[in-house]
């Protein structure tokens, strides 16, 4: 409480030095060395998600430049000379923070150029900066290249943003790049409970982590969800009232959407989603809890979940035991299809339907033919004795220290049964021409004439093995014609006694 106005807990707890920040220290180790060893550079560009301390370090940074309890920069700024506190107060005049979704046009780059111009007056460093520097048009940006290429030597741009893809790359190469990450969970738990200490809450353990796993690892969304939970629940928080407040739906309902898929039961999947909207829940939020929660089935099925979910006991309890009525490709096919259903979810027109749908979808789905769930059955029946393993048979081996063993000769071929035809009856006599004074007709060209009485012999290979000696022969004999018989498999041989002579 300040001058009779309440100060909200992500303003009264914002850090006031390099140390207090959490989650950032290879930014903020980086800024301190660079202080000692008086390698400031002139433009810096602070990127990451909203809340992690951007804003929170740029102010930091000007602090260590331009504290007066010292001569020169320090990494460790006092906090109570007049320059730190106006800065840490937002009204230093030497230390201007620009929003770059209001001012974003040429002229007002321009107004910075002129006013940079300018020494500061109590500070030693005059610094600009420019928050969500991403609004900017492209005319500003090409604008201030020069001026953040070559400011005067009393001038420091720090630029931040949320949206690293928008920044041109020419603005991008003259800035030193600083990436900021999000605040893990335990950081963030240590963080709330030193709040709640110093306040004088008490905080049960699975609240503290429900709150920072709604936070999504920001430091300013975690601080605010308390404050509305303190403004709620008083002096005690619980498990219970994390879920009403922030609106999530309870774990019961989750458990009994689970078993009405595992069953196929189509009318209570319906039933729950009317529930849902009837009592004002946001479906997006609804469906990216569902993902969340096949996530934790996932890791009861995969992993110890005591370790890595940080929930109730009995919640836990239950789930590793939901997590058995199905298989780990099932489980992973679910998070697939609620994670394609949450991208662009809260873009969609119909919402209700397109998670009614899905429901129906999986509900109704057969058994899923794949690779993986082939692989599971075979090793489950393996390690049951249902499937019998077969011994791999090896190969004869050579005798050691004699010749390698001789293979069997093939059975001798057997000579083929002659087969004799009717003897080939002689072509009809030319009959006389009817009209003597027209051409003759021409006669037209015959194969070679048999003599009368020869007769065809066909040889049939037997269905036994041919020797390659034999193979080669009929090849290179003239007289012989291999025939491959596909639909019997056999080899014939056709030898005909060829007459080299023809009928006059």
């Amino acid at each position: 409480m300040a001058d009779g106005h309440y100060l909200v807990l992500a303003r009264k707890w914002r850090p006031q030095a390099f140390d207090k920040v959490i989650g950032q220290e290879h930014v903020t180790r980086t800024l301190q060395n660079a202080i000692r060893a008086g390698r400031v550079g002139h433009a810096f560009l602070f990127i990451g998600s909203r809340g992690i301390g951007k804003t929170t370090t740029a102010r930091i940074l000007a602090k260590a430049l331009n504290c007066a309890a010292v001569d020169g920069p320090t990494p460790e700024p006092c906090g109570v000379c007049d320059n730190c506190v106006s800065i840490a107060a937002g009204n230093n005049i030497d230390v201007i923070e620009i929003d770059g979704a209001s001012n974003n046009s040429v002229e007002d780059v321009r107004q910075i150029r002129e006013n940079i111009r300018m020494v500061p007056s109590s500070a030693r460093y005059k610094i600009y900066v420019i928050d969500e520097v991403h609004q900017l048009t492209p005319a500003a940006f090409n604008a201030l290249l020069k001026t953040l290429e070559e400011p005067p030597a009393h001038a420091i741009f720090i630029l931040a943003t949320t949206e690293a893809h928008k920044i041109p790359a020419t603005i991008i190469s003259r800035c030193q790049r600083y990436d900021f990450r999000r605040v893990g969970l335990d950081g963030l738990v240590v963080l709330l409970r030193e709040i709640l200490e110093t306040e004088g809450v008490s905080c049960s353990d699975e609240a503290l982590h429900a709150i920072s796993r709604a936070a999504d690892g920001g430091v300013r969304d975690a601080e605010s969800i308390l404050d509305q939970l303190i403004s709620y629940c008083g002096d005690s928080i619980t498990f219970q009232d994390v879920f009403d407040v922030l609106g999530l739906v309870d774990w019961s309902v989750l458990h009994q959407l689970c078993d009405a898929i595992h069953d196929k039961d189509i009318g209570a999947l319906l039933t729950m989603v009317e529930q849902v909207v009837v009592s004002g829940k946001d479906l997006g939020q609804f469906v990216d809890e569902i993902l969340r929660y096949y996530r934790n089935l996932l890791v009861c099925k995969t992993a110890a979940p005591t370790e890595l979910l940080a929930l109730p006991d009995e919640e836990v309890t239950e789930m590793t035991r939901r997590s058995e009525l199905f298989t780990l490709t099932e489980l992973i096919r679910l998070v697939e299809a609620f994670a394609e259903l949450s991208q662009g979810f809260d873009t969609q027109l119909a919402q209700r339907t397109a998670l009614e749908a899905l429901l129906i979808q999986i509900s109704k789905r057969s058994v899923e033919v794949s690779v993986d769930t082939i692989l599971e059955k075979l090793m489950a029946m393996s390690e049951s004795g249902l499937l019998p393993v077969k011994e791999a048979t090896t190969p004869p081996r050579a005798v050691q220290g004699g010749a390698p063993p001789i293979a069997e000769a093939p059975p001798a071929v057997k000579k083929a049964p002659v087969v004799k035809k009717a003897p080939v009856a002689p072509p009809p006599s030319p009959r006389k021409n009817p009209n003597p004074g027209a051409a003759p007709p021409k006669k037209q060209a015959s194969a070679p004439r048999r003599q009368r009485g020869q007769e065809e012999e066909v040889r049939v290979a037997p269905t036994s093995t041919v020797n390659e000696s034999d193979e080669k022969q009929a090849l290179e004999d003239p007289h012989v014609a291999k025939v491959v018989d596909v639909f019997k498999g056999r080899i014939v041989d056709v030898r005909r006694d060829v007459d080299t002579t023809e009928d006059t």
